[in-house]
This record gives structure tokens, C-alpha cells and sequence, in this order.
């Protein structure tokens, strides 16, 4: 029988050491760990991990190259499918993915799929000519002009796409002052900056434009102004926000800004936003249990609160945010109040919060999603002490564009697109990203913007665009 090893572990920052800093918390593999943890794969024949990967990345092809130390087939391998290694690699919860499915998972700890490609991606970095996705640049005479609406990892995946493998000019516009989308305001530990300028750069090598601080109103007027086709992976950006009495008081902010002003610097914030700032001393409450909640958690640690306590009215197993990032929270001293949810919100002065009115929570029958509904236990009210308050209540499609009501049907307030194309009702317009399935992974927007850039190249090739955009007869759009 063959001996499973145990699961290689890459050095990481003590809790105590990385909750006063920005720096990357892992330090990844070495090629010593990398070299041993890809001999725990076994090779599957029917791989359910690559079954599991929204890009359906070759993993036990890659992972085989590992093992015999050829790092650039592997990369290559990878570049395949994946537009954005680096990334993903970094930020996809591989725990519900690859990592979850993995066969080895099954009576052992599962092979670190996430950290391998990790492994791969930044030993490519160091290698310029292995930067570019497959396939030669075309020459330049191919070619089209296209737009992409937005910078995030579905316009780079889509630019990608279109640029490196197909040679067409490529223009994308951002409204922001930063690029990369919701990926600029991801926090430093968990993805270096580096990292993204390092990506970005590499677009721009390839004859990517970027234009920031341009915000498109209208798909039509790009397309009257010469372009032959237009991307939407405007994202979901606009924070979700219930009517909560008390919300009107000062140090109330949504998940977005307190980010932004975390990680933007002051030469690139908008809306006259201000930067952050020490919260020394401060009481911090993060409402929420996603991803951007604990991004707003940990955060809030770093920049030395005297306390953070994140409130969320499921139990922990049924927290929608990746479960190694409420793992960390909790090392890092963040006091999480599960079966909980917020009332409102008061204040000692009349103008800034001083207090988190809440309620104890028990789960009930299950939703539409087939979640269990939390129900409120009478008599059950409590407060939590804050100076701010950071609301986590997850995104939604900011309506934008003069299209939207063609983009947009009621009552779901996301583009509907013909998934296996990505085409759109409105002619040479195609769309990916969150603003189409609504706030997800960067894998599966990266995917979207491959599959929209595929349908856009059939549309160039003379296919009719209604029939791209006709969904399927047993097709529904989630």
C-alpha cells in the first residue's frame, strides 16, 4: 500500500508577529516542500479536483511536471486554462474546491493544489519569458478594437484572451483611480501588491491600454466610437445595505470604503475619502461572515484596534467566507459573535455610534438555498461597544449604463448574458464577472472573461450575434 506523507507546510508569520503587519502571511512553498508535496498526488485518472476548479485547470498533468522538476511545463500546463495563477493561486477558497475534492483528502489531508500552483506561478515571475499566456502575440494587423468595461479579474482575464492570443487592441477602462478592481482593495497579506502590478504590467507589455479615472456611460457610444466589440466586468461593487435604524450616524461605513481607505494611498482615493489611519484604541464591529468581513476583521487588526468583534447571525459552519480566513481571524484575536445579528444602532452624543443593539439568533428550516433561516430568540438582546461600525453585507450590480434596462431584466439587478458565450441582448456586447453571476471568485470571473472572449471571436468570425446570445432552450441563468 502506498505511504501517504503528511502534508507539507509552508513557513507563516506567528499570529502574533503578522497582526502588526501588512506582509504576506505565508511565505509559500520551497522547492524542497514543493518537490515533496507534489509526490503526495496520486495522479488520478478521473481527477475530481480539476472537476472542481471553475477553470477546470489541468492539475494532475501540472502537478505530475512538479514531481519530475519541470517547472515550465507545468506553468504551461496551467497557463492553459488559468489566465491569472498568480492570483487565484493566492485568494480561491481551495478548501470547497480543488483541495475539497481531492482524493488523497479522503482518508489524509489533501495535496496543497493552491500552494503548488502558488509555487509555479511566482517561479514564473522570475522567468520573463514564461510571463505570457500560451500562444505567440499575433501581429497586429489581426485586428480589431475592443473595449473592456472595468479592470478586475474578469476584464484581465478577457484582455488576456484577446490580446496575447489573438493580437486585437485592446482598451480597458476603469472609473477608478487604481486598477485591478475589487482586487486593488484585497488586503496586502493575503495578496502583495506586487503581485498585481506584476500582472497588470504584463498586459501592458503585450499592447493592453488601460485608462483610469474614465467612467463609461454607454456601451453604444464605444461601440460608435470605432470599437468592434465591448467586455462588461463592471463587477459587483455597490455594498448592500439594509435599513437599519441608527445608520445615519458617524463611523458607519460600508465593507468598500473602509478598505479602500485602508489600501488605496491618498494620491489615488476617491470620492475625497481619506486614508485610515491608525484605529488605535478604537472598539471596531464588523457586521457580516463573507470574505470582505474578515478582510474588514483582520484588517482592523493590523491597524492596532483596541478590540474587533465580528457579528453574524449563522453558526460558524455556515458562514459563507472561506473557512482558512475565519481560522486566521481567530488567531489573530478577532472575537467572533456567531448566532447573532444587529438591531440597530445608537449613539451616547447623538452623531457617532457608540453601540451595537443586537439580538441572539437560532437556526430554523432551511431557505430557498437550502441554508437554515437564523430566527430571532425573544428576549434575547445585547450590546456591543463600537467606535465603528464596518458593514459586510456582501454586493450588489451598480446600474451604470444608459443600457442597463436591456442589460438588466427584472427582478435579479444582474446582466443577463448567454452563459456559453457570454453575449449580451445588445449586439457585439458581452459581459462576465460578478455584475453577471453576482458577487463571486476571482477564478470564476476569470473563467467568464475567457468564455466571453471566445464568444466574441465567433462573433469576428462571422457568426450572428443573435444566435450567440439566444440561451439555450434548457438553459436558465442562475
Amino acid at each position: 500500500m502506498r505511504e501517504v506523507k503528511p502534508r507539507r507546510q509552508p513557513r507563516r508569520q506567528p499570529p502574533e508577529v503578522r497582526k502588526k503587519n501588512f506582509e504576506e502571511v505565508s511565505e509559500g512553498f520551497t522547492a524542497e516542500d514543493a518537490l515533496a508535496e507534489s509526490q503526495r498526488c496520486i495522479l488520478c485518472k478521473n481527477p475530481r479536483c480539476q472537476t472542481a476548479c471553475p477553470l477546470k485547470n489541468q492539475i494532475p498533468q501540472w502537478i505530475a511536471q512538479v514531481q519530475q522538476g519541470h517547472l515550465d511545463e507545468a506553468y504551461r500546463i496551467i497557463r492553459q486554462t488559468s489566465p491569472m495563477p498568480d492570483l487565484c493561486s493566492r485568494l480561491c477558497p481551495q478548501e470547497r474546491l480543488c483541495e475539497g475534492a481531492c482524493a488523497v483528502g479522503i482518508k489524509h489531508e489533501s495535496v496543497a493544489i493552491g500552494l503548488l500552483e502558488r509555487y509555479v506561478a511566482d517561479q514564473a515571475a522570475k522567468r520573463p519569458e514564461l510571463k505570457d499566456q500560451p500562444g505567440s502575440l499575433k501581429p497586429a494587423q489581426a485586428k480589431k478594437r475592443v473595449a473592456a468595461v472595468g479592470s478586475g479579474p474578469a476584464s484581465l482575464a478577457f484582455a488576456q484572451r484577446m490580446a496575447c492570443c489573438e493580437g486585437h487592441a485592446v482598451t480597458i477602462f476603469e472609473r477608478w483611480p487604481g486598477l485591478g478592481g475589487v482586487l486593488r482593495w484585497i488586503p496586502r497579506f493575503k495578496l502583495p501588491t506586487e503581485v498585481i502590478n506584476h500582472h497588470i504590467e504584463a498586459l501592458k507589455q503585450v499592447g493592453v491600454t488601460f485608462k483610469t479615472g474614465v467612467e463609461i456611460r454607454s456601451v453604444n457610444e464605444l461601440l460608435n466610437e470605432g470599437f468592434d466589440g465591448v467586455f462588461l466586468g463592471v463587477g459587483a461593487s455597490r455594498p448592500s445595505s439594509p435599513k437599519i435604524p441608527g445608520s445615519a450616524l458617524a463611523g458607519i461605513l460600508s465593507s468598500t470604503e473602509f478598505l479602500v481607505r485602508i489600501y488605496f494611498d491618498s494620491e489615488t482615493l476617491p470620492n475625497n475619502w481619506q486614508p485610515m489611519g491608525s484605529l488605535a484604541g478604537k472598539r471596531v464591529v464588523v457586521l457580516g461572515g463573507g470574505d470582505s468581513a474578515m478582510d474588514c476583521v483582520r484588517s482592523a487588526i493590523r491597524l492596532g484596534a483596541s478590540s474587533v468583534t465580528c457579528v453574524y447571525r449563522r453558526d460558524e459552519a455556515n458562514m459563507p467566507g472561506s473557512k482558512k480566513e475565519v481560522k486566521a481571524a481567530k488567531e489573530e484575536g478577532a472575537n467572533l459573535q456567531f448566532l447573532s445579528s444587529q438591531v440597530a444602532f445608537h449613539s451616547h452624543d447623538g452623531s457617532a455610534v457608540s453601540h451595537v443593539e443586537c439580538i441572539r439568533m437560532e437556526l430554523g428550516a432551511p431557505d430557498a438555498s437550502g441554508r437554515r433561516s437564523p430566527v430571532a430568540v425573544k428576549d434575547s438582546t445585547f450590546n456591543v461597544d463600537a467606535d465603528l461600525v464596518v458593514l459586510a453585507f456582501g454586493y450588489e450590480v451598480e446600474p451604470t449604463l444608459d443600457e442597463h434596462a436591456q442589460l438588466i431584466p427584472p427582478p435579479k439587478g444582474i446582466i443577463q448574458i448567454n452563459p456559453a458565450t457570454g453575449a449580451t441582448a445588445v449586439a457585439g456586447v458581452c459581459a462576465g464577472g460578478d455584475c453577471v453571476t453576482g458577487p463571486s471568485l476571482v477564478s470564476t470571473a476569470a473563467r467568464s472573461g475567457i468564455v466571453a472572449a471566445e464568444g466574441l471571436l465567433r462573433y469576428f468570425a462571422g457568426e450572428s450575434w443573435e444566435a450567440l446570445a439566444t440561451l439555450p432552450a434548457s438553459t436558465s441563468q442562475a
